[in-house]
């Protein structure tokens, strides 16, 4: 892995990612906090988790069938400087404005990240040899994993040391930095890519595209009952999910007493779950039929999701928040 980071090219794409990513997470775990502490209300923290949300659901599988006809390079460097500015409205709210500009402000942040990550994994096989693309897919990976370790509760201990403001500061910057860095990368463009393209009806023809596969896989869930069961069973778990995410902000700031700080130590706790579970995913599927691996991950994460809710001390709380992320991985 230290030889692939030694690739020019690869390593200003990896810690301009990093940094990226990094920008995403500190407002993932500021932004319910600030709501919640601002209106005490529950159902305006709701709110601000289906901003960050929706984006995902709307355009994750469209950005990359748009991602694929772009130059990536120009692609990403765009989305980290739009991204910059957008957040740019949140010294709106900081400063008294209106909550709507926090909705808002989440909402367009996490749709362009969406054209952001294809574009960045599209880009890997271009930058390294062929022999180390497996390296290069997994340093990848840990982009994702090595800031939901540290920066989560950096975000809530920035919130409370320098305020929405100084965060917002701080989240334009990794943005610009990443952008400067990608920039500099000499992108090898693959054979496909050096075809020209039509461009009249590109927009149209990419989304017949998706609109198309995306009903040939509706007619393949209808037409199995057993795929249909399990569409069922996961979007269950998925809102019950959800609303869980919304209450652990209530539940920190006034059964515990705690701050988004203890918040962002419960997310972090959740990745390094997610690492572990991981490994214990690829361990148990040997011995494990899928199903009974998904039974027993859901029945896991439900009884350590009870106990974490029902002794109600925060160092408890921190330390089951591990294996809890770890049985979602499961499932």
């Amino acid at each position: 892995m230290i030889a692939t980071l030694r690739q020019r090219d690869f390593s200003l794409l990896w810690f301009g990612g990093l940094l990226s990513i990094a920008g995403d997470l500190l407002l993932l775990v500021a932004l319910p906090f600030f709501v919640y502490e601002r209106t005490g209300s529950v159902l305006a923290t709701g709110t601000m988790f289906i901003a960050q949300t929706l984006p995902r659901l709307l355009f994750g599988s469209v950005a990359g069938v748009f991602v694929d006809r772009w130059d990536r390079k120009r692609t990403m460097v765009a989305a980290d400087l739009s991204r910059a500015s957008i957040l740019l409205l949140l010294f709106v709210v900081a400063t008294g404005g209106s909550l709507w500009f926090i909705y808002a402000v989440a909402f367009l942040e996490a749709a362009v990240s969406q054209f952001f990550i294809p574009a960045k994994n599209a880009t890997i096989p271009n930058l390294v040899a062929e022999r180390q693309l497996t390296s290069a897919n997994s340093l990848n990976a840990m982009t994702e994993d090595i800031p939901s370790l540290i920066v989560p509760p950096l975000g809530g201990a920035l919130l409370a040391l320098i305020g929405l403001g100084g965060l917002v500061s701080l989240d334009v910057a990794t943005y610009l930095v990443s952008a400067g860095m990608i920039s500099l990368i000499a992108v090898r463009q693959s054979k496909l890519e050096e075809e020209p393209a039509a461009t009249e009806g590109l927009a149209t023809s990419a989304w017949t595209g998706v609109w198309r596969e995306w009903l040939e896989g509706l007619r393949v869930v209808s037409a199995d009952r057993r795929v249909a069961a399990v569409f069922v069973i996961v979007a269950t778990a998925l809102i019950g999910e959800g609303v869980i995410w919304v209450l652990l902000v209530v539940f920190i700031k006034e059964a515990l007493g705690g701050s988004a700080l203890a918040f962002g130590w419960l997310l972090a706790g959740y990745g390094l779950g997610s690492i572990l579970g991981g490994f214990a995913a690829g361990w148990l599927s040997s011995v494990v039929r899928p199903t009974r691996l998904v039974a027993l991950g859901f029945a896991a994460n439900g009884a350590l999701l009870l106990t974490m809710f029902n002794v109600a001390v925060l160092p408890v709380v921190l330390v089951l928040s591990v294996p809890a992320g770890a049985t979602v991985l499961l499932w």
